[in-house]
């Protein structure tokens, strides 16, 4: 006759879960939470500063004089391109340099598809990124959000 262990015995010899599984689950659980909120919450998107054109295609727009070429790159779909506008590109002090020493200019990357030649141009990886060109190459590029006060800056060291 065969002997059975003991349950407690059995129930030892299960395999655990490794902390790593655990964690990584609770990434996933917080990461729909999020997406869910943000569809029943709506995507608020900011609204562009009046005097930036937008384009998913920098070619499509006509560039006049020798002023440096300051393009936007943003998408509806990203958090920090909304506060970038909210913020930074709302300040009267980034649109009077904006609009005094440069020809600002929106790329809309919401459909990164459809604006993926003009990313690879400018060598966009990240949303929001600021580019500056001059003669149609990007010569000093920002990637992220900034505050009003650390967007003028880099502006001004750029322009």
């Amino acid at each position: 006759m065969e002997s059975v262990p003991p349950p407690s015995a059995q129930a030892s010899s299960k395999p655990r879960k490794s902390a790593g599984s655990l964690v990584a689950t609770i990434v996933i659980i917080a990461i729909a939470g999020l997406l869910l909120a943000r569809m029943l919450v709506g995507s608020d998107t900011a609204q562009t500063p009046e005097f930036m054109p937008v384009t998913t295609d920098l070619a499509s727009v006509a560039f006049e004089g020798d002023k440096p070429v300051v393009a936007v790159v943003t998408a509806d779909w990203c958090s920090p391109c909304q506060e970038l506008k909210r913020n930074a590109l709302s300040d009267q002090r980034v649109q009077h340099l904006l609009a005094s020493k440069a020809q600002p200019v929106m790329i809309d990357g919401t459909s990164t598809e459809t604006a993926m030649p003009t990313l690879e141009k400018l060598g966009v990886r990240a949303f929001p990124s600021t580019v500056v060109l001059r003669d149609g190459r990007p010569v000093a590029k920002l990637e992220g959000n900034a505050s009003a006060d650390r967007y003028l800056a880099w502006l001004e060291a750029h322009l």
